[in-house]
């Protein structure tokens, strides 16, 4: 579902159709959002509720921040603990075991097909994830994804590093480019470099976003909304 654009007027000042996409991965392309938190939530599970809520809750606001910078934050932020690299390195592991098998296993976000169908050969589409690079090229592969993608971008390189990266070899203008995500990460980084956003909020109540960002639940219906078809599921 698309919110109402006279709700959202900035929606209108897209590229009507973007020269390029620049897509986070986890809540845009997959439903993988809730299974990492309960991943994150699960490996600390013997802590108490109100550090178990913490961290969901900034694992929500930022979701393409790396794993191992999470890790890093909770242990020193959360339990007042120095972790050294062999502990992050621990809990990295941990935590991909968890999830890795599920991502490639969880529905797509509603509408994610029809829109990389309708996008691929009118844009150039880029994504950029806080997945390690490796893992994120192994289930992109198996989920069938790659052939839509320009480029796949992950951890160790920060979303604000590849988006300026991905600009800078293909020499895309800001105004021609919109980059499309669920946290703060992305939006941070596309507003340095003037991109436009898009969020993608599947519960508007815990949007990160402030109010007057144009927001989607999913991608149904977006394709032509971006002008990438002329009518609406065509």
């Amino acid at each position: 579902m698309i919110f109402p654009m006279p709700d959202y007027p900035q929606f209108s000042n897209f590229p009507k159709p973007p020269r390029a996409l620049l897509l986070d991965f986890d809540g845009v392309i997959v439903e993988s959002v809730a299974l990492k938190i309960k991943a994150f939530v699960d490996i600390y599970a013997d802590e108490e509720q109100s550090k178990l809520d913490a961290i969901a809750d900034y694992q929500r606001v930022h979701g393409g921040v790396t794993r191992g910078l999470k890790f890093k934050h909770f242990e020193s932020e959360l339990f007042g603990r120095t972790a050294d690299d062999a502990r992050i390195g621990e809990l990295s592991n941990d935590y991909a075991q968890r999830v890795y098998e599920a991502v490639v296993a969880c529905p797509l976000v509603p509408g994610a097909v029809a829109f990389l169908r309708a996008a691929q050969g009118k844009a150039d589409i880029h994504v950029i994830s806080g997945t390690p690079v490796v893992e994120l090229e192994n289930i992109c592969r198996r989920r069938d994804l790659s052939k839509y993608f320009t480029s796949i971008h992950g951890a160790p390189v920060t979303k604000r590093e590849a988006f300026r990266r991905i600009v800078s070899e293909y020499g895309y203008q800001p105004e021609t480019t919109l980059a499309i995500g669920d946290a703060t990460t992305e939006w941070q980084a596309a507003r340095e470099l003037s991109i436009p956003f898009l969020g993608v909020v599947a519960e508007p109540a815990l949007s990160p976003f402030p109010a007057s960002l144009p927001v989607v639940e999913n991608l149904e219906g977006l394709a032509h909304k971006l002008g990438f078809e002329s009518h609406p599921g065509h």
